[in-house]
């Protein structure tokens, strides 16, 4: 019954909500998110910093001005996230009492009640925090009491009954939690439809609408959950569509390379036509779902505000073939214009380079002199190695605080010698025929790599180092290697610490999210999770003078592709499949490695096979 309502909705105000879905994200686009990431750098720079990575941004956050700051910055984002929303549940009210609507009388009165948004959604937020705290905490005790006697990666990788019983908990506390914001959300759900057409204050809103709730929150679970499902059918309907057409229309083994470019705008046409509409139906059936829960409340009988009813008094709704011809058309040149920055954006010449990440990492273990072997047979510019500091002040390379992970045995580095950790094998994990491997200084490593390959050494912290990068520095200068080599680190304070006693040195900072501005970190690359590396932020910090190093792509469509973004360095576990590649892509026309971008953007299977 629902359904057929909602279509029946749907069927009768199609016109309403496309061209409130359309002007909300032309809106959204083109004002609203360059705004946002205006004012997410505005809290950045409170850090003192341009920007924050990793770990950083977790500190930063602790702090009071740091969580004021996040407060202020996902209330204003949740604003923009639900303006849609809201558009279309005022829409829909004026609509279903008879008057005329337009989308920028619309937008208009919306600009009006920014203030009441705001202060709901602040309220919304901070009662989410408040409640979920202790679910936090007790995921933190999980952590602490079964995931903590080794380091994290022995977990993750080895997978032993702590890990899963950690995981059986969490997802107990997982759940727990979702119950109980479910239940909260259930309580809130008319305060929306409240604050925008009714004079209530955001806490007045909210009691109302927690008021009317009590003895009716299963009732308004169901109804979401059916919206939830029809919006999940319709997505997996759409992506199947998608599939099949992919399947149809970009066969395996293409010949034809123009006609392999055709079948691939097309497809992102389609793509984008279908996310748009998909998005639209799920957007205005969750709207037509809380006004229809909101009739059924008894709250309608409330004044409504004077600015609704001035502004309804001149709102007149009306779409013109003229006016669909032209957003028809405008749609049509932005999309010519996306293809045209893709296009411009590619990088045609072959100047990307390969880094073995711990060494020919797929093929021997880790960070053993295997690995760095194989990095050199495989003809990579580069090796990529971690070090530490041992009890009696030996650097060594090893990723792990400890080496349970590829030795089996709980030594922590920073807590032996560097004889104690000699006894251990650190290959047989990996294959038998490994089992001569055992740790190896950064002497030795620079020993072997001298003149036949660069060294990028990640200095590791894990809170007991001494003088990590002094006596990095004095090994590699020792050796005469400072040309052959660069350092970097996930933290920031430790690449500043390099940078401040090898000024000369290139030393870059190791990142996985970050907020802000990059480019204006005091730093000379940046090493960045490959998905995080779009092809404008590589450009920007280019044009910053920053190199671009990313990680760790292994599969061949996602090495061209780093390619074509103009990366400088492709940290990979397997050096020879990037080397082949990368051979293999410097022979191909400019329109076939077009494609083989537009293959990476559809995720298409890999048109370079492995070799």
């Amino acid at each position: 019954m629902l359904i057929q309502k909602l279509f029946g909705e749907l069927a009768k105000n199609w016109k309403l909500f496309l061209s409130i879905h359309t002007a909300v994200l032309v809106l959204v686009v083109a004002l609203l998110t360059p705004m946002a990431s205006l004012l997410l750098n505005l809290v950045v720079l409170l850090s003192g910093d341009a920007a924050l990575s990793d770990q950083d941004i977790v500190f930063f956050l602790l702090r009071p001005a740091g969580f004021a700051a996040f407060v202020i910055l996902a209330s204003l984002l949740s604003i923009i996230v639900f303006l849609e929303f809201a558009a279309l549940v005022v829409a829909i009210w004026l609509s279903s009492k008879g008057r005329a609507v337009t989308v920028s009388g619309v937008l208009r009165y919306l600009a009006g009640r920014t203030s009441r948004l705001f202060g709901l959604a602040v309220w919304i937020l901070l009662r989410v925090l408040m409640y979920s705290l202790p679910f936090l905490a007790l995921i933190g005790a999980i952590y602490a009491v079964l995931l903590t006697d080794y380091d994290i990666n022995y977990y993750l990788f080895n997978k032993p009954a702590e890990w899963y019983m950690a995981l059986v908990l969490a997802g107990v506390v997982v759940l727990g939690w979702g119950a109980l914001l479910v239940r909260l959300f259930s309580g809130w759900i008319f305060s929306l439809p409240l604050i925008l057409v009714s004079p209530l204050a955001p806490g007045e809103a909210i009691a109302a609408s927690q008021a009317a709730a009590r003895g009716h929150r299963g009732s308004i679970v169901r109804h979401i959950l059916g919206w939830l499902a029809f919006s999940l059918a319709l997505s997996l309907l759409a992506s199947l569509l998608a599939a099949l057409l992919s399947v149809l229309l970009l066969p395996q083994n293409v010949e034809s390379v123009k006609m392999l470019v055709l079948s691939l705008a097309f497809l992102s046409l389609f793509g984008a036509v279908e996310s748009f509409f998909v998005s639209l139906v799920s957007n205005s059936a969750l709207s037509l779902v809380i006004l229809r829960l909101f009739e059924d409340s008894g709250l309608t009988d409330r004044e409504e505000p004077a600015s609704l009813a001035a502004a309804a008094r001149s709102m007149d709704f009306r779409i013109s073939r003229r006016a669909f011809v032209l957003g028809l058309a405008g749609l049509v040149l932005a999309g010519l214009a996306a293809v045209y920055g893709l296009v411009s954006q590619l990088k045609f010449e072959n100047s990307t380079e390969v880094m073995a990440h711990r060494g020919a990492s797929a093929a021997a273990p880790e960070n053993t002199m295997a690995a760095v072997l194989g990095a050199i047979e495989s003809g990579a510019q580069w090796v990529e190695i971690d070090v530490q500091e041992t009890r009696d002040g030996e650097i060594v390379v090893i990723h792990d605080s400890d080496l349970k992970k590829v030795g089996g045995v709980p030594l922590v580095i920073a807590r032996s010698t560097l004889d104690e950790l000699r006894q251990v094998d650190i290959g047989s994990w990996f294959e038998p025929r490994f089992s001569d491997q055992r740790i190896a200084t950064l002497r030795e490593v620079l020993e072997v790599c001298r003149g036949r390959i660069g060294v990028n050494i990640e200095l590791k912290y894990y809170g007991s180092e001494q003088a990590l990068e002094k006596r990095v520095a004095e090994i590699v200068e020792s050796l005469g290697m400072s040309d052959e080599v660069v350092a970097m680190s996930l933290s920031l304070p430790g690449v500043r610490e390099m940078k401040r006693l090898r000024p000369d040195w290139k030393v870059g900072l190791l990142s996985s999210v970050a907020v802000g501005n990059l480019a204006q970190l005091d730093v000379d690359f940046l090493a960045l999770n490959a998905s995080f590396a779009s092809r404008n932020l590589v450009r920007n910090l280019h044009r910053q003078g920053k190199e671009v190093m990313v990680w760790t792509v292994n599969d061949a469509l996602g090495i061209s592709a780093a390619a074509s973004r103009g990366v400088d360095a492709i940290i990979t576990d397997k050096p020879e499949l990037a080397i082949s590649v990368l051979e293999q892509r410097s022979k191909l026309e400019p329109a076939e490695r077009f494609v083989l971008t537009l293959a990476d953007i559809f995720d298409r299977p890999s048109l370079v096979r492995e070799q």
